[in-house]
């Protein structure tokens, strides 16, 4: 599995909350008393009472930009998204240069996946405070959004020439080089962030990735491991460390993290298929099989998962039912050589030598086939006695195997020596 190459790994940092409320004008007693009152109901987050008071302050006198601000920003923390941009919207109407109007606005634009739009705010936000950190953070976050890259790149390296601590940009800096196959700019700007901020565990998950992307799948397990003691419960990721367990070798530890991912989530798409290779890989048949018949289950069409199921089968000596599911594979898809191999095995190991040549021919006409091929279609000729053919591939095979498999040379020599006596007869 390629875990959801590339991820996005996603990261809230809502910012609104630190951007400073515009002053607010003297105002006749009343208004002043509602816009108190909205002012404390913000402080203790009571958004609901804050929106009923900035409203009627709103009706009263409607070009009062504080209130227009501030209304967009509770209804920012009711999640009521169409509300705050209108808000936000009215205060730059009345007050285009009102920064951070701009900056709300963009930061929550990018939040609400409208990038190109929040691009337009944070340009601007950028260039009524070219030294704020956080807006060119948020713009460069739009800018990647957009297919920008270059120049998100660039407005992130701003950001940390002005704020060197600021952990997330390097983060930002790190997923833009992921994207952009960039993995060894990536994996510094990942290790970057992680030594400046050890709380920010997604960026163990960004230099694993970034490892990988390197070929280097050892690199990437103890970063992966570190991220799941912070987030033990992001199963898809501990799947994904149980998947590059299983390319490293690593069966037992494979299973392990398997096992905890079917307890939690058995019906994780892919999951059972993985079961059943790493049960088959540890010679635990009956669990292999037992999985391997759950994934097709889930997906009946997927030829090489009834490949794998009858590859399991074949070695619990399940000749029949092994038979069926590498036909059922072939059909689905012609062309798996290793369905074609296993199809002809199990028709072997059943002793139907006739219906297994045919297989074996076809499979050694392909580039480069393996030595072993050979020997099984010499021997299904041998035991029905159709010598020439017999010997004919005992030959090649000899030419082929140069000491891969002594037994099966030893014996291949005996019986080409014994068919050319016979056939000289």
């Amino acid at each position: 599995m390629t875990i959801r190459f590339l991820i996005v790994i996603a990261l809230a940092l809502n910012l609104q909350a630190q951007a400073h409320r515009p002053t607010t004008p003297r105002l006749d007693p009343a208004l002043q008393a509602l816009l108190h009152s909205a002012e404390e109901a913000l402080n203790r987050k009571n958004f609901p009472t804050a929106i009923t008071a900035l409203k009627s302050a709103v009706e009263r006198q409607p070009d009062l930009v504080p209130a227009w601000f501030n209304l967009g920003y509770a209804y920012s923390g009711l999640h009521q998204d169409d509300e705050a941009v209108k808000a936000y919207q009215k205060a730059l109407e009345l007050k285009p240069d009102l920064f951070e109007a701009r900056l709300n606005l963009g930061i929550l634009l990018v939040e609400t996946n409208k990038p190109e739009a929040a691009g337009d705010q944070l340009a601007k936000a950028v260039e009524l405070k070219p030294e704020h950190a956080r807006a060119r953070l948020y713009y460069g976050r739009a800018l990647s959004l957009t297919s920008r890259p270059n120049a998100a790149e660039k407005q992130f390296q701003q950001t940390l020439a002005l704020d060197p601590k600021l952990a997330i940009a390097d983060f930002d800096l790190g997923q833009l080089y992921l994207k952009q196959k960039r993995f060894e700019d990536a994996l510094a700007a990942f290790k970057k962030t992680a030594e400046l901020d050890a709380a920010l565990p997604q960026a163990e998950l960004g230099m694993a990735l970034a490892s990988e992307g390197l070929n280097r799948p050892a690199d990437a397990v103890p970063p992966l491991e570190k991220y799941l003691t912070a987030q033990p419960l992001d199963l898809e990721t501990r799947f994904h460390l149980a998947r590059t367990y299983l390319q490293l070798g690593k069966n037992e530890e494979a299973l392990q993290n398997l096992d905890t991912v079917f307890r939690a989530r058995p019906d994780l798409p892919g999951l059972a298929a993985a079961l059943g290779d790493v049960n088959a890989l540890l010679k635990k048949l009956p669990e292999s099989e037992k999985f391997y018949r759950q994934a097709v289950r889930a997906t009946p069409n997927e030829a090489d998962l009834h490949r794998a199921l009858g590859q399991t089968l074949l070695d619990e000596q399940k000749f029949v039912e092994a038979e069926a599911e590498f036909r059922q594979s072939l059909k689905l898809d012609p062309r798996n050589r290793e369905a074609a191999k296993g199809l002809a095995s199990s028709l072997y190991l059943e002793k139907r030598y006739g219906e297994a040549i045919p297989i074996l021919e076809a499979l050694l006409k392909a580039p480069g086939p393996p030595a072993g091929l050979y020997f099984v279609l010499a021997t299904c000729y041998d035991d029905l006695r159709i010598r020439p053919k017999a010997l004919e591939a005992y030959e090649r095979f000899l030419e082929l195997s140069h000491d891969q498999s002594p037994d099966q040379e030893w014996q291949a020599r005996q019986r080409a020596k014994l068919l050319r006596r016979e056939l000289r007869k």
